[in-house]
């Protein structure tokens, strides 16, 4: 049935075996562990961390941790083995009926079933495989996502926006189950990989210039200013006068404090 003994459940794993077993290489199955929160104890990773975490499933039986523990094959072999290409292979895997066991999805081509259920299938004459439940918090379809991680649906349509590197995710009967540490790697990554805000600089004083008479109003860089608070305070501009009377005989105003035309108030 296998091309090696089973595992057993507590079987402590080392990588090099790990990677027989699920058909990653050495240096692929530690980050994709630790991407879906199974670590190891010690140096070496207890199987039945990995049919959880891996998997979402727990064997409850000697069929279960036998089926288990033959470990996964990748769908280009299954299609070779029942004479069929992977894409249609693929095809039939989504579709809602199908006599195929559960395809798990760890990214682009990472498509992979159970070996012993792939066996036991290819052995029945009525396609018969050994089940083994997908426990529901493993993975959910993308219409509870959100919901589930309490995030915005939008949130989740930006994960799931790239069709062709979608986040680990097994296929049931045609219906997509999305796993939920994987997802919340993503939407982990995304917020990290967001730009920070970028910081407001005050504005500039205006620059000050030479100091005038008090009688001959505000100076022509501090006049913009000057305007904005009368209309802040107003609700209309108000203009300044052109010229002072230095006195009450003084008629038309003392020459010397005409104001001049540089330093009135202007509408630009």
């Amino acid at each position: 049935m296998s091309d090696f003994t089973p595992f057993k459940k507590f079987h402590p794993a080392t990588k090099d075996e790990l990677a027989r077993w699920s058909t990653f290489s050495r240096n692929t199955i530690g980050p994709v562990l630790t991407r879906l929160g199974v670590m190891p104890l010690g140096k070496r990773y207890p199987m039945i961390r990995i049919y959880a975490g891996l998997l979402g499933m727990t064997p409850d039986d000697q069929e279960d941790e036998d089926t288990l523990g033959a470990g996964l094959i990748r769908t280009s072999r299954v299609a070779n083995m029942i004479g069929t290409s992977v894409d249609v292979l693929h095809a039939e895997l989504r579709r809602t009926s199908n006599p195929y066991p559960p395809m798990f999805v760890f990214g682009p081509k990472r498509h992979m079933l159970l070996r012993a259920q792939v066996h036991q299938m290819l052995s029945s004459p009525r396609n018969d495989w050994h089940p083994i439940e997908i426990a529901s918090d493993h993975a959910v379809p993308a219409s509870r996502l959100a919901r589930h991680l309490g995030v915005s649906e939008a949130k989740i349509s930006a994960v799931l926006a790239d069709k062709s590197n979608l986040p680990a995710h097994v296929i049931v009967r045609g219906s997509i189950h999305f796993v939920i540490a994987d997802v919340k790697a993503r939407l982990s990554e995304q917020l990290n990989s967001r730009p920070a805000p970028a910081t407001q600089t005050p504005e500039a004083p205006a620059p000050l210039t030479a100091a005038r008479p008090a009688t001959a109003g505000p100076a022509v860089a501090g006049a913009p200013l000057f305007k904005r608070a009368i209309q802040r305070s107003t609700g209309h501009a108000q203009a300044a006068p052109d010229r002072t009377q230095s006195g009450p005989d003084a008629h038309r105003g003392d020459r010397a404090h005409t104001v001049c035309a540089e330093a009135k108030l202007s509408d630009t």
